[in-house]
């Protein structure tokens, strides 16, 4: 510890570095301290504000200095000290302290502001009118914290706020706190600002009503951005995912089938829409294997239906039909192969009709797979019966294992 004869010696003629390092002393009298706040060296006033020995009567002093480099190592002890702090209005001293602070959050320089916002974001024993000045800081590294996080801002605040933001990123941050109320997502949406209903809609503790949800997968399929939140929501209401499994991006249609918090009749239409998406066109390039997986897919999802078929057949799309075909009737792909090499159309008939392939599917998948010589009226599926049937399938399995 510097003696009190050499406290005084530095104090009177000191040079501003041995200024410096006494002021910087931990162990320095307090006296001492008070005095050098008024240095002329900013190097000096700067280790003072910094000093966690510096008596809280300084703090006024400190705070309003003209130099930056004074008021910040102020705002940084100040920060550090804030989570302890009790309520002003309990403590002399934590008045001082907390007077300082809203003086500094106040402060032109917006790192010097922001280190306040953030040291007091989430304490709630700050003082109100210091929580609602920074909200409303157009500085959105100064609000943001504070908009996001205080305990203090009632939802009378934050409606007032969203009415009448400050900056555009006022809304974002508010749109971001933990557990936002109905009327204040309702607000967020009302207000139209895309960034921030993408925010809202990212929050997964925001309460927002189903039919403003409704609403929203409306617009999305424009606004692009909102859909990967809207399809990882927690809660996503039944009627907005099936809706969302129509236009969403296809990166996004695997995480919205595999949701399992819907009812299992919604997880079916889900996985069908998201199949009939994903595989129920053919692609450029595609070839008879990617046709036959294509068919494979659709199935297990359940999408394999009469539409699909006899638009694919209308279409020519022959390696598919003849994969779909083995699907809906469960036969074996040779078969249907040997059928369609022998362009035999009752076989195809009846087997459209085992895959309860309804009229017009059938007569478009038999005459793509086996069609019949001009003016030969087509083969109806139901004259086909079981017992013929069988014996046609099992000579075609025959013929195709020679």
């Amino acid at each position: 510890m510097t003696s009190q004869s050499e406290v005084t010696r530095i104090l009177g003629e000191g040079a501003a570095e041995a200024r410096r390092s006494l002021a910087a002393d931990a162990a320095a009298p307090p006296e001492a301290l008070y005095y050098l706040m008024g240095d002329a060296d900013a190097g000096v006033r700067a280790a003072v504000a910094a000093n966690p020995a510096t008596p809280a009567q300084s703090f006024a002093v400190l705070a309003a200095d003209a130099e930056v480099t004074v008021r910040g190592a102020l705002a940084t002890r100040l920060a550090a000290i804030a989570p302890g702090l009790p309520p002003p209005q309990t403590d002399r001293l934590a008045h001082m302290a907390w007077t300082a602070l809203g003086r500094l959050a106040a402060d032109a320089v917006e790192e010097i502001a922001a280190t306040i916002a953030e040291a007091v974001k989430d304490l709630p024993a700050a003082p109100r009118d210091l929580v609602l000045a920074l909200a409303h800081d157009p500085r959105a590294a100064v609000a943001g914290p504070v908009l996001r996080l205080s305990p203090l801002l009632t939802e009378e605040d934050l409606l007032g706020l969203v009415a009448a933001p400050p900056v555009a990123a006022t809304l974002t941050a508010i749109a971001r706190r933990p557990a936002i109320s109905e009327a204040v997502a309702e607000a967020l949406v009302h207000t139209g600002d895309e960034i921030a209903i993408g925010a809202l809609l990212g929050n997964g503790t925001a309460a927002i009503r189903e039919s403003t949800i409704d609403a929203l997968v409306v617009q999305a399929a424009e606004r692009t951005a909102w859909q990967e939140p809207l399809v990882r929501r927690p809660a996503l209401p039944p009627r907005a995912a099936m809706a969302l499994a129509g236009f969403v991006a296809e990166e996004l249609l695997a995480p919205l089938a595999a949701r399992t918090d819907l009812p299992p009749e919604v997880q079916a239409h889900l996985r069908a829409c998201v199949a009939r998406r994903l595989a129920g066109e053919a692609r450029p390039g595609e070839n008879a294997a990617d046709a036959a997986a294509r068919a494979g897919t659709l199935q297990r999802a359940g999408a394999l239906d009469d539409r699909i078929l006899q638009r694919a057949a209308e279409r020519g799309e022959s390696a598919f039909i003849a994969a779909a075909l083995a699907e809906r009737a469960r036969l074996p792909r040779q078969a249907i192969d040997r059928a369609v090499a022998t362009r035999c159309a009752k076989s195809i008939a009846g087997m459209c009709r085992q895959g309860r392939i309804d009229a017009a599917a059938a007569e478009a998948v038999t005459g793509l797979l086996a069609p019949g010589m001009p003016g030969v009226t087509a083969v109806a599926p139901a004259l086909v019966g079981d017992g013929e049937l069988k014996w046609r399938i099992d000579a075609l399995a025959r013929a195709a294992a020679r």
